[in-house]
């Protein structure tokens, strides 16, 4: 029991080290050719805090791409390569639902820095921030080309390489 524990914070460890780490040097490598350097999709009007703090933005993708990695690499290993293509797929769908709602309620913090301060913003905080995360939060991942299609291939060998490290 504690011996399957401890491989599985070596796992975690692992996986949200080395995806934030490739996220990062993606980001910033997207963002040198990129023109205007807008690596992230963005809503008309929209107050572009993703790109005012990007580091905090990636970090949340990765936390859940390394629960779900962590969790999900005993049976990822049996599987065949169409399987496995798969399975990141649906990963990366579940990592973009679980970490919609923190976008937001991170895009309201920023917002509220900024000195639009809410007079009950607990609750404004995680109630809009939830709402928008859902709502707005998939125009800005779908408008993040190519950072997201690098992200979806980046997720499958770097889970590929976890399944080889932790046999």
């Amino acid at each position: 029991m504690i011996l399957k524990m401890k491989e599985n914070v070596k796992r975690l460890l692992f996986f949200w080290l080395i995806s934030f780490v490739l996220a990062t040097t993606g980001y910033y490598f997207i963002w040198l050719i990129m023109p205007n350097h807008h690596v992230f999709g963005k809503w008309i009007r929209m107050i572009l805090y993703h790109e005012e703090y990007p580091l905090q933005y990636i970090s949340i993708p990765c936390f859940f791409y390394g629960i779900f990695a962590t969790f999900y690499l005993d049976k990822f290993k049996l599987q065949t390569s169409k399987m496995q293509v798969f399975s990141i797929l649906v990963m990366v769908f579940l990592v973009l639902v679980f970490s919609a709602p923190f976008g937001g309620m991170l895009w309201v913090f920023h917002d509220m820095q900024a000195g639009f301060f809410p007079a009950n913003w607990l609750k404004t905080m995680i109630l809009e921030g939830i709402l928008m995360g859902f709502g707005i939060g998939w125009v800005i991942i779908l408008g993040s080309i190519p950072y997201n299609i690098l992200g979806v291939i980046v997720a499958y060998f770097l889970t590929k390489k976890g399944a080889k490290i932790f046999k």
